[in-house]
């Protein structure tokens, strides 16, 4: 029997969400490898075909400029050496469940060259690369969704490799225009995209916008649930918490408590596949020694970076994360008997060095009663149940303390603000009156967070999983790229990163 999943049928959201003429000709784009994204994709297209649509695929993975950032095997290359790719698998796979040979589209644009000039700025900071555009298109912030490199800083002071940045505005100008001609020669009435975050989706989310074509995003589902995908952003945290009180509210009340609070229980006791980078270092029940007379506050980083260049203004929350710091420091010093604690993210052993170091500079300046590390042994969950109040920048470890039952303050943007689990603070005042006089929020509230994470999206009709990396479409298996094709991609876009780096 199968779980119940968000959403009873991919069928029916799509027709409660998009009109009958929307839902016509899709065209569904794929320019990564990883296999849930083209599972998901398959999922969707064979939903399209059945309930009427026409819909037109686009694998265009090997056509960008730029290489998409989980690109992992050449399809020409698995040609030539007769061992076709995953992309190709799912070809014919999708072939063989009844999508004609004609529906798959090449990029109809031959002798590509970018319809407005590429303005690259001579100075490759951040905010030079953030203003780039192409066609009205926000170019730039897809641009820095793509790092050269892990040990890119989000400083504004680091200067971005020349090479890299025009590469990739190259590409991203590449899929805006192919994507813009395929619209307007197939008379395309709806795109699907993956995630929409990264340079080559948001490309082609932002064509299909600038003629007023609706946008669905496809994406990993919760961890009981196979993909979702959804008519809103991705990243748009509103409609993501929206979506979670209503899923909470529709559902059976003697079984979502319990499935809600044990995605929490199994972050707790490190079962969290998802979760297990950040606690690796952590023994489960280590603590620290913490004085019995005085209010605990303990801060919890966040570690932003990858969503720094979403349509939010960080810096507006506080001046930033460094600034928000220094505030709940010089609030907690005007309380003798207030203990002020900074837990470190612990993705910050992964970080870039400069952004460690700056970082700790502003720790160091904060002066709490308490540091601990990205490195420390102490485990995070023990000490946000022994605080009296746990603030945040919108890490998720604030939602987790609301499950402990710890009141919660959050001062940037979150996934969790509109749940009335946490306080949301926008100014001092709101801050030290959060501070000095704390209110727990609604239980019901995080675990909704829990619900949402455990059964967001859709379950597989027509795709059935198999080992990592694999799904079957009817009688037709969808493995892994052969290694062989993956090691002389590799070479080849190993040397094409060197040269652009």
């Amino acid at each position: 029997m199968a779980i119940r999943a968000e959403h009873d049928s991919l069928k029916g959201y799509l027709g409660s969400v998009l009109t009958q003429d929307q839902l016509e000709r899709p065209l569904l784009t794929n320019f990564n490898h990883w296999a849930f994204a083209q599972g998901a994709l398959a999922e969707t297209a064979l939903t399209l075909l059945e309930r009427g649509s026409e819909p037109l695929i686009a694998f265009w993975s090997d056509k960008t400029p730029m290489l998409d950032v989980s690109w992992e095997a050449s399809r020409p290359i698995g040609s030539f050496l007769g061992k076709p790719t995953r992309e190709a698998q799912l070809h014919k796979a999708l072939v063989n469940a009844g999508i004609p040979r004609s529906n798959f589209l090449k990029p109809p644009i031959r002798r590509w060259r970018p319809r407005e000039n590429l303005r690259i700025p001579a100075v490759l900071n951040r905010t030079n690369i953030r203003a780039l555009t192409y066609r009205g298109g926000d170019c730039g912030r897809a641009i820095l969704q793509v790092h050269p490199d892990r040990n890119t800083p989000v400083t504004d002071q680091h200067l971005w490799p020349r090479g890299w940045v025009e590469a990739a505005a190259k590409s991203f100008a590449y899929v805006y225009d192919q994507t813009h001609a395929t619209i307007m020669q197939h008379n395309i009435t709806m795109l699907a995209v993956y995630n929409g975050r990264f340079l080559h989706d948001r490309a082609a989310s932002l064509a299909a916008r600038s003629l007023g074509i609706p946008v669905v995003s496809y994406d990993f589902g919760g961890l009981d649930t196979d993909f979702d995908l959804t008519i809103d952003d991705t990243h748009d945290w509103e409609a993501l918490q929206a979506r979670m009180l209503s899923m909470y509210d529709e559902w059976d009340p003697k079984e979502r408590d319990q499935l809600g609070s044990q995605w929490f229980l199994d972050r707790t006791q490190h079962r969290d596949k998802m979760n297990s980078l950040f606690v690796e270092a952590q023994k489960i029940g280590s603590m620290v020694e913490l004085p019995q007379n005085k209010k605990i506050v303990v801060y919890f980083s966040s570690s932003g970076d990858e969503i720094i260049e979403l349509d939010l203004d960080w810096d507006s929350y506080f001046g930033g994360q460094e600034n928000a710091l220094s505030l709940i420091a010089k609030i907690c010093a005007e309380d003798p008997d207030t203990y002020f604690i900074v837990r470190s993210h612990p993705h910050k052993r992964m970080k870039p060095k400069h952004d460690v170091q700056e970082w700790m500079a502003a720790v160091e300046s904060a002066k709490p009663d308490l540091h601990l590390d990205p490195h420390s042994e102490v485990d995070s969950y023990e000490l946000m149940r022994a605080a009296d109040l746990v603030i945040t920048y919108g890490s998720t470890s604030g939602v987790e303390a609301a499950f402990a039952r710890r009141p919660v303050v959050v001062m940037g943007p979150s996934a969790y603000n509109s749940l009335g689990c946490a306080t949301q603070v926008i100014t001092e005042s709101e801050l030290r009156t959060a501070i000095h006089d704390p209110t727990l929020g609604m239980w019901s509230g995080a675990v909704s967070y829990g619900l949402m994470m455990k059964r967001r999206g859709f379950n597989y009709s027509y795709i059935t999983p198999g080992n990592e990396g694999e799904f079957s479409i009817g009688k037709t298996r969808v493995r892994d790229s052969p290694q062989i094709v993956k090691n002389f991609s590799s070479l080849i876009s190993g040397r094409k990163r060197r040269q652009l780096t």
